[in-house]
């Protein structure tokens, strides 16, 4: 638990760090907007750009592309529309051209950010009562961000559509230099980590699902403290005793003769020869283990209660307990478009039916891999046990045991991607009636393919390994040909 609460602050702050310092991310360097440098084209109009002292300029949103000398050109014409589709939802363009770049930065109106207030405030489902004067700076990039996404151009592709032919290289909102400055300095560094985080700020930064996932990691890095002590005392509780257990004295001093581990090349050994594993396994599974796993129960249950109100504390204070996300996708589609008309949703069993069938399939995939990864062990083994090399043949099992771990790792690895594929194409099948109920289902069908990933291994060495495997003059072979693995490295089979 110590180890699990270490790797959970890294990740912790590995997260903030991404969020305010990598390139990556969706909010780039500066609010000024890079530096207004080279020709700036405002609305069309030709401008000679000012020094950064004189240019109190700042964007919602920034567009990025490649300078095209060739007005003809069909990426062109289709940048040029669709800036033209911006335009004429009254949003502000400012064409700026750096060498072999053209940044176009896009301010929303304060008409748009005035009718999205009113029609939160006239929600039923929303009711935002915020005492806000301004939309926050969050809120207005997620307006943009839905605007840009939301606006077609005459042959009906999208910014996503344009994004992968190239016409835009890139798309991102702005940091703001003096907030960003503040939140590395009380958050995003090493020694604040014995500090609460700055909850609000963050929530007024980059807005409240952010904060929310931050407050939640923070609780849950915060309460896995008593685990994380309880489970230091349970392993020191095993390391002074164990010289001590009879199971380990029952191991060490036994003179049994066990049968070879395999067919040919195997000799036969001593149970006492697995001193070491059974020392080394009782520091983790002892007496003590049976307290830890009940705590751990108990843990569970007051980890979550005790979230929900920490949780509601700030859901008060922000006013967002009544937010209904459906129902804020419908303003920013009336924001976007004043006269778009309902959609009509039908649900389909036929779409419904073909999902499930995928998620099964993908799911008896994985399950497969495992049963796999389970041959692959078994046939190494033979093969390394056979092999000409003493040593690899002297440590086949465990050899092949580190070759099955590595190759579950690659395992894992990939199928993370395909997993995420594969969800995305499954929500897109579905057509679901708004973004959230899309970004739920993703969730939902990607934790289960990471489950069955993560999961499935420990699955067959909790259940199934050493319990089918047969018993001398009567085991269970692979075609008939090849000896199931035993259970005696059980801690190698855990790696």
């Amino acid at each position: 638990m110590v180890t699990e609460s270490f790797f959970l602050f890294i990740g912790e702050v590995a997260s903030v760090f991404s969020l305010l310092i990598m390139p990556g991310h969706k909010r780039q360097p500066s609010i000024e907007f890079l530096e207004l440098i080279g020709v700036v084209k405002e609305n069309g109009n030709e401008q000679t750009s000012l020094p950064p002292l004189y240019t109190p300029l700042s964007y919602d949103y920034v567009l990025v592309a490649k300078t095209i000398d060739n007005q003809d050109r069909e990426a062109f014409k289709k940048q040029t529309e669709y800036i033209e589709e911006l335009e004429k939802k009254n949003l502000k363009v400012t064409k700026i051209i750096d060498d072999d770049l053209v940044f176009y930065g896009i301010q929303g109106p304060k008409a748009i950010f005035e009718k999205y207030r009113y029609l939160l405030k006239v929600s039923d489902a929303c009711n935002w009562s915020s005492d806000q004067n301004a939309v926050p700076l969050s809120t207005r990039i997620r307006i943009i961000h839905f605007i840009l996404n939301h606006t077609p151009i005459r042959s009906g592709e999208g910014l996503r559509d344009l994004m992968k032919m190239k016409v835009f290289e890139a798309r991102f909102c702005l940091h703001e230099k003096k907030k960003q400055r503040e939140l590395k300095e009380s958050w995003a560094r090493w020694t604040a980590c014995l500090q609460g985080q700055p909850i609000t700020a963050v929530r007024n930064y980059f807005g409240e699902k952010v904060a929310l996932y931050f407050l939640w990691l923070g609780w849950y890095t915060y309460l896995l403290i008593p685990p994380a002590i309880i489970g230091v005392i349970v392993f020191l509780y095993g390391l002074a005793f164990f010289n001590s257990s009879p199971l380990i004295k029952e191991v060490c001093e036994s003179d049994t003769v066990m049968c070879p581990l395999c067919d040919k090349g195997c000799k036969v050994w001593q149970l006492s020869d697995t001193c070491t594993y059974a020392k080394v396994s009782l520091l983790f599974d002892n007496n003590g283990t049976v307290l830890f796993a009940m705590f751990m129960a108990v843990w569970a249950t007051l980890f979550l209660e005790f979230w929900k109100r920490h949780r509601a504390s700030f859901v008060c204070e922000w006013k967002v307990s009544d937010w209904c996300e459906e129902e804020e996708e419908l303003i920013l589609e009336i924001v976007n478009n004043v006269n778009c008309e309902p959609k009509e949703y039908k649900h389909s069993y036929l779409r419904s039916t073909l999902v499930l069938i995928c998620v099964t399939a993908m799911i008896l995939v994985i399950i497969g891999l495992t049963h796999a990864l389970v041959v692959f062990r078994v046939i190494a083994a033979v093969l390394l046990a056979e092999g000409s090399w003493e040593f690899l043949s002297k440590y086949s099992n465990s050899g092949a045991m580190m070759l099955g771990a590595v190759l579950h790792y690659l395992i894992i690895t990939v199928m993370t991607r395909i997993n995420r594929i594969v969800a995305m194409k499954l929500c897109e099948l579905e057509k679901t009636r708004s973004f959230a109920t899309t970004e739920k289902s993703f969730t939902v069908k990607m934790f289960t393919f990471q489950f069955f990933t993560y999961f499935s291994s420990l699955f067959y060495v909790a259940f199934f390994l050493g319990r089918i495997n047969g018993h001398p003059g009567g085991y269970v072979r692979i075609s008939g040909k090849w000896r199931l693995e035993e259970a005696s490295d059980i801690n190698m089979h855990l790696i």
